[in-house]
């Protein structure tokens, strides 16, 4: 090899998917599994329906998820997370609006022992009362702090104005929330989204069988209950709507619409139109809104798809002196796309940047799972991410063009700014 000769380019063409094994489990409980893994290591994800989109109260979905290992009749939050950690286990919480989950990690001798102390402290979880309040307490005001910053007023009203204060993407919670939030409300959501369903389970490296028969044992033991959801009909305002925040020395901006799901046939030539405008760090918005007139640190433009809705919006923090110039600025690179055509240089730099961040995204077993829960969760083909490299390759300045005249109609864009 002549390490003086720098290796030919060539973009990606394809990507060889790792598809997990599907375990078919009792009570209609799927475990997918990935097996290939370069080292001992196991991550196991554990996903129930259990968003908070289910929750009739505000907050009760994450606090349920939150405080699942928060103590048993027995044993302490304390005492339960020394046990995982005695053999050498870490976990992590997560919730968004349509799921929620308990993440596992390990090394494969001591992996099934670790699954034992998570399932023995969550199938015993009693939520106990002073946990419950020491949460709501540190929530609060860590809440009440976060309340008050331009961006996250920007993002609550926005939200509120996109789909709705009354629906469950656009309900945003409030102070009296949390004194409202009682342990009995946990129970209740514990006992119908997380005890009465059939969780999926995406299992990564080579684990040992008597693993697997913890799982079957747990699907064994399910009451399952169908739970019943109709999501809410989406709104969205348009125009401009300002929140004046007194004393404010910067201005937090959104900008956006309603758009549609992953399986629509503008999604993914839409998403290299998004990556042109504010997608990366090479973006016209950036170029423009801060490299040449320093408006801002930062600013940015993406796509937030979920399971009943899906939205694209524009989102930055400027000096309130030159907030209502950033916006016009905002809207004077929109407005060129869908004058004029992107040239040939930008539009392939703009390619090579996606095709080389999506292989990045699929590099490792870890990588695939999330590729594959991404299909999953999305009722996607298993062609998705072929079709996507394939969408990018063929995608042209035209197409480019008409989807930014369809779609970034002025009129129809809300603008929301605090500050």
């Amino acid at each position: 090899m002549n390490r003086s000769i720098a290796p030919k380019f060539k973009q990606a063409e394809k990507l060889d998917l790792i598809l997990p094994e599907r375990i078919q489990l009792a009570n209609g409980m799927e475990l997918y599994w990935i097996k290939h893994n370069k080292d001992e290591s196991i991550k196991l994800d554990i996903e129930w329906t259990a968003g908070s989109k289910y929750q009739e109260k505000r907050l009760v979905g994450s606090y349920t998820n939150k405080l699942l290992l928060a103590g048993t009749a027995d044993k302490s939050a304390g005492e339960i997370a020394e046990e995982i950690d005695f053999y050498g286990g870490y976990v992590q919480h997560e919730i968004d609006r349509d799921h929620a989950g308990i993440s596992l990690y390990g090394l494969k001798e001591n992996m099934t022992n670790i699954f034992k102390c998570f399932y023995k402290a969550f199938i015993n979880a009693e939520f106990p009362e002073a946990e419950v309040e020491k949460e709501k307490t540190v929530g609060l005001k860590r809440f009440q702090i976060d309340a008050k910053k331009v961006k996250t007023i920007a993002r609550r009203v926005f939200n509120e104005s996109l789909f709705g204060a009354d629906t469950e993407y656009g309900s945003v919670a409030q102070d009296e929330d949390f004194e409202n939030l009682q342990r009995e409300d946990i129970l209740e959501f514990y006992q119908t989204y997380y005890r009465s369903q059939a969780p999926v389970i995406f299992l990564v490296g080579d684990a040992e069988p008597d693993l697997i028969e913890e799982f079957e044992k747990w699907a064994a033991s399910l009451e399952v209950r169908d739970i019943e959801f109709e999501p809410s009909v989406k709104v969205q305002e348009k125009g401009a709507k300002h929140i004046p925040v007194k004393d404010a020395i910067q201005s937090a901006i959104r900008v956006g619409r309603l758009m549609f799901s992953k399986n629509h046939p503008d999604y993914f030539k839409f998403q290299l139109l998004n990556t042109l405008l504010g997608g990366y760090f090479g973006s016209r918005l950036m170029t423009n809104i801060r490299e040449d007139k320093g408006y801002t640190y930062g600013i940015g433009s993406g796509m937030s798809v979920m399971q009943d809705a899906a939205y694209f919006f524009i989102s930055t923090e400027v000096g309130v002196d030159v907030r209502d110039a950033a916006i016009e600025e905002i809207f004077k690179e929109m407005e060129q796309l869908k004058k004029e055509l992107v040239d040939n240089e930008e539009l392939q730099k703009v390619k090579n940047y996606m095709l080389g961040d999506f292989l990045r995204h699929a590099d490792g077993s870890i990588a695939m799972m999330e590729n594959f829960k991404n299909i999953h969760f999305n009722d996607l083909k298993t062609s998705y991410y072929n079709d996507f490299i394939a969408a990018v390759h063929k995608t042209t300045a035209e197409d480019l063009k008409r989807l930014a005249n369809k779609y970034w109609n002025r009129a129809d864009l809300l603008i929301v700014y605090a500050g």
